[in-house]
């Protein structure tokens, strides 16, 4: 309603979380610069957690906008309290994964034989959990064995947990030590700080065509910055009231007195949705049609969306029953396939895998401080200097990922010289033992 009043090209304090308004703040730099870590590292889980509304959801949808598509397969999977039996149809969903027959056994087969096919593509296979609060640790701990998936060394799966502050308290429990060797590296996510709320407030302005329309005083960033305690949702809800006061009272600065009175009015409106609940069942009946299977008034029903992976359209996955010990199943599976994967060569020829040290990581954060302090200048970038540095990112990544061919070709033509020379070598043995053993039967 009031873009049209203040000639902005959309909404820039909308909920739903959006990559092009990522905001670089010192904490999300940083966890941005462990995410990428992880990306490189190929194995393991990453961990970021953060209170409600910090920006956690935001953070996953720029690092999935960022993925090269050619190296990495990513799912984002929104969980529920999803039951460990129930977890793997949840994830062959979301690659888009349909198993050939019915129970655990065809699901586990499944996911493999995705597995390796991606990874003779030379791709990852990337899962990131949302609310990780939400899973038993049962589940968190069936999360782990499948992450064990790997081939003569390659990790073929990797998984990063985002969650709230509480998931912190879970992975300190005692039976997630197993889980907790499998993280290679963990962030907080922390609020904005004063300064940092009204660079974020200018940032998603600019995003939509902002000319100083209206302004925003100090006075009102303060304010702001005192009600929302630098939580970027918080912010958001509280600048899209401040901005349509603007327009409705056709108001061209924010002061600090209209951001009071917004806040009055938002307060009133809690208060008097606050009183409409008193009229809601009582606890004992809520409880009660709960054990039934049916949600008590005031409830909402639980729904788990499936976030289809990057590139591949998602299929539906009938979830099974569990037919046998899951780790007895998955220990069988894996042993049929990996004999089976070894008789075909490409799966030799795929191991393109590059460490990451923590060197990287202090090199990924310096450079997030670094973007950090040339934020401000890039957001007043004139349109042709951001498409001449838009070509530019694409001719350096074109040009990396053609001498990452090369170097796997010559990797390949060298893997196989020395399985030719294996072979003849073999053969000569073979034929020297045939001359012996006839030399003795004579």
């Amino acid at each position: 309603m009031y873009e049209a009043y203040f000639s902005l090209s959309g909404a820039p304090f909308k909920l739903n979380p959006d990559p092009k308004f990522f905001f670089g703040s010192r904490s999300h730099n940083k966890a941005m610069a462990y995410l990428h870590y992880g990306v490189k590292q190929a194995e393991g889980f990453i961990v970021i957690t953060g209170p409600v509304g910090a920006g956690k959801s935001m953070l996953i949808g720029h690092l999935v906008d960022q993925l090269n598509r050619s190296n990495v397969v990513a799912a984002h999977l929104l969980t529920a309290n999803l039951e460990p039996e129930a977890l793997l149809s949840h994830i062959l969903s979301a690659f888009g994964i349909e198993p050939e027959g019915e129970g655990r056994a065809s699901e586990l087969e499944a996911f493999e034989d995705y597995l390796f096919d991606q990874l003779n593509r030379g791709r990852r296979v990337l899962l990131v959990m949302d609310e990780a609060q939400n899973l038993p640790r049962k589940t968190l701990e069936e999360l782990r064995m499948l992450s064990n998936m790997d081939y003569d060394g390659t990790p073929l799966f990797q998984v990063f947990l985002i969650g709230q502050s509480e998931f912190r308290d879970t992975l300190q429990a005692p039976d997630m030590e197993q889980l907790r060797q499998r993280v290679i590296a963990s962030y907080h996510l922390e609020t904005l700080t004063e300064d940092e709320t009204r660079e974020y407030i200018l940032h998603r302005l600019s995003v939509v065509g902002w000319r100083e329309d209206p302004v925003f005083s100090d006075g009102a960033i303060k304010a702001i910055y005192a009600e929302t305690n630098g939580l970027p949702r918080r912010i958001n809800t509280l600048c899209n009231r401040i901005m349509l006061y603007c327009a409705l009272e056709k108001r061209h600065e924010a002061t600090g007195e209209i951001v009071g009175t917004v806040i009055d009015e938002l307060r009133e409106e809690k208060l008097n949705a606050g009183e409409r609940g008193e009229t809601e069942a009582p606890a004992e009946e809520k409880a009660a049609r709960k054990e039934g299977g049916q949600p008590a008034q005031g409830d909402t029903e639980v729904v788990v969306p499936i976030r289809p992976a990057a590139g591949i359209a998602a299929g539906p996955a009938a979830p099974s029953e569990d037919k046998g010990g899951a780790e007895t199943a998955l220990s069988s599976v894996l042993d049929r396939l990996a004999a089976k994967r070894r008789a075909e060569a490409r799966a030799n020829d795929a191991n393109d895998r590059q460490e990451a040290t923590l060197k990287d990581v202090a090199s990924a954060i310096a450079a997030a401080n670094v973007g950090e302090a040339g934020r401000a200048e890039d957001a007043a970038a004139p349109k042709e200097r951001t498409w001449l540095q838009s070509v530019s990112r694409s001719l350096d990544d074109t040009r990396g990922e053609l001498k990452e061919a090369h170097l796997m070709a010559a990797e390949l033509r060298r893997r196989r010289e020395a399985r030719r020379t294996r072979i003849d070598e073999n053969f000569k043995r073979v034929d020297g033992l045939l001359k012996t053993m006839r030399g003795g039967a004579q």
